[in-house]
């Protein structure tokens, strides 16, 4: 059953990096973000950098197998309006969704390689000094 959807008041923020706001009806979301973020405590880069390398980007996500001959789902829209009066959102970020209304599939998928490469020691170099030790890196999986 197909409904109208009225908001009287939003208030949004923030909705950036794949996300997705939709007041009304959709037949499909699809949402993706994949980032890679290099967080360094000096100005070192190297030539490979930004590759799809990390298998976080490349590995399938497993998809959750259900069985949808046992599942019995009953509905009564006693109105065919869907009414907000106020909805406030600070933040949706990295492939979130905001959703008023009917949908049929939502399909909302972020990949995100966080690197921090920090030196062995807490002292930064000297700008006199052009041998520095190379950053350890720190990979989160």
């Amino acid at each position: 059953m197909k409904r109208t959807s009225i908001v009287q008041l939003f208030h949004g923020e923030t909705v950036l990096f794949s996300s997705v706001l939709q007041i009304g009806d959709s037949q499909k979301i699809n949402s993706r973000a994949r980032v890679l973020a290099v967080q360094r405590q000096y100005e070192l880069f190297f030539g490979n950098e930004g590759e799809n390398i990390f298998p976080v980007f490349t590995k399938p996500i497993p998809k959750i197998q259900s069985d949808c001959r046992n599942i019995s789902l009953q509905t009564l829209h006693q109105s065919p309006v869907i009414s907000v009066r106020s909805i406030r959102v600070i933040a949706v970020s990295t492939a979130g969704v905001v959703h008023i209304g009917s949908t049929s599939t939502v399909d909302a998928e972020a990949r995100i390689k966080h690197i921090r490469q920090l030196t062995p020691n807490s002292s930064a170099p000297s700008m006199g000094n052009t041998q520095t030790t190379p950053p350890m890196v720190k990979d989160e999986k």
